[in-house]
């Protein structure tokens, strides 16, 4: 037996406050039968005088006087009563009476017995229930403790048998498979994330080596080897975006990581991103237009915000051939010009709105996972697969939410509802928190 084991603890414990309890009882019922026995024969004492008194002087002659004292007696536990009775008459009556304490103690010693063996008998059969009693309830937890022990890492879809009673056993069970769906989440999440991000990385990792072992099979003219030079470097850059990705990734879902409060103005980070899309779509038949109030506060990080939209914005000028990229913001309160809101007043709502070449509605669900491409022509068109799911983690951040509407063939409007700030400075961000460097 553990020594330390809960069901030891219990019946050791339960035990020993019983057995305080009985002879606390014990000792407490001890003294008061002895009051009450001396009571008692105090008072047959008293009735016996009175008896006597009555055989001396008949009860038709009037008292004067009754005066009972009791008289010290010089042997053992003698109790003896003197009764003075003075008459009418002028005579006096004296009697006295005694008795001895055996019955008492008798009786004091009979219970003493009766305790003395009891109370050790009683704690015995209640450490033997209680031994009992314990293995009942705690044959659940031994379960659980064995369950435990043999879930693994390669076993986390098992789950442990909830009881029934008692109810705290129960509430233990269910949550510990709670934990364990977690975990077995997380563990899935994990093996998919790193056998995406391994696919990933291996692909510019082949290119470059591909491309070193191409320029050292022979002896190369300089302007080849900067050709080559340039595929490496291009590589490069391809597997280090990725990696900033997985980082941000990565960074963003710690659990410490506190939630941007510094007030931003949003629109001026919607503008910043209007001139980028345009950049972007130089050369192409593509207008990028930003339909918004003067000004719009929310909480958060303009450096985050920005990448929120100018990635939504980046993938709408990629798969927009010609046609229009639009950013509408609605249901803002305007703090400038004073505007009643158009939709909702506690959030702003962005559209990010292109006449692309849209999604696939299967595909839809799942263009906010991770490495995941819709179709052939975005696996062609570059990019690490995280734009978008970079794009939730900031809005899970900011506590938005976002949601992916598309018709093939006319294009996708990405929505993302954020909570606005209740403030009415306008704080425009500099370059820096936007990411940018003058």
């Amino acid at each position: 037996m553990n020594r330390t084991s809960l069901r030891r603890e219990l019946v050791v414990g339960y035990s020993v406050i019983l057995l305080a309890s009985l002879t606390l009882f014990a000792g407490i019922t001890y003294a008061i039968l002895r009051q009450s026995l001396a009571r008692t024969g105090t008072q047959s004492l008293r009735q016996t005088a009175a008896a006597a008194e009555q055989l001396v002087a008949p009860p038709d002659i009037p008292r004067v006087e009754v005066i009972e004292d009791r008289i010290p007696s010089a042997v053992g536990d003698v109790e003896t009563l003197r009764r003075r009775t003075r008459l009418v008459t002028g005579q006096t009556v004296d009697i006295v009476v005694a008795r001895t304490g055996d019955v008492e103690k008798k009786a004091l010693r009979a219970f003493s017995v009766i305790a003395f063996f009891l109370i050790p008998l009683t704690g015995i059969a209640a450490a033997l229930a209680g031994w009992s009693v314990a293995n009942r309830l705690l044959k659940p937890l031994n379960r659980l403790v064995a369950a435990s022990r043999e879930i693994g890492i390669a076993a986390l879809d098992r789950r442990v048998d909830e009881p029934e009673h008692p109810a705290e056993l129960r509430e233990l069970a269910q949550a510990y498979n709670g934990m364990l769906g977690r975990l077995q989440r997380a563990v899935e999440a994990l093996r998919r994330f790193t056998a995406d991000a391994s696919h990933e990385l291996r692909t510019p990792l082949t290119a470059i080596r591909g491309t070193a072992e191409v320029a050292l099979a022979r002896p190369r003219s300089p302007e080849e080897l900067r050709d080559t030079m340039g595929e490496i470097l291009e590589e490069t850059r391809s597997m280090l975006a990725l990696v900033e990705d997985l980082l941000t990734l990565a960074r963003g879902e710690e659990a410490s990581v506190p939630r941007p409060t510094a007030p931003v103005d949003l629109v001026a980070v919607l503008r910043d991103v209007q001139d980028i899309g345009e950049a972007l779509a130089e050369g192409k038949p593509v207008a990028v237009r930003l339909d918004a109030p003067e000004s719009v506060i929310v909480h958060g990080a303009a450096g985050s915000l920005r990448r929120l939209f100018l990635n939504l914005v980046s993938n709408a000028v990629k798969f927009t051939e010609a046609g229009v990229v639009e950013i509408r913001v609605r249901g803002a309160n305007s703090a400038a010009d004073g505007e009643e809101p158009a939709g909702d007043p506690g959030f702003v709502e962005v559209q990010v709105r292109d006449t692309g070449s849209g999604i696939a509605p299967e595909e839809l669900p799942r263009v906010f996972d991770r490495f995941y491409r819709a179709d052939a022509a975005r696996e062609r068109s570059g990019g690490t697969g995280l734009g978008l799911a970079i794009v939730r983690m900031i809005v899970d951040q900011h506590e938005g939410t976002i949601h992916a509407q598309s018709t093939q063939g006319e294009g996708s409007v990405f929505t993302v509802r954020l909570p606005v700030a209740r403030v009415t400075a306008l704080v425009r961000p500099e370059p820096e928190a936007l990411g940018r460097v003058a």
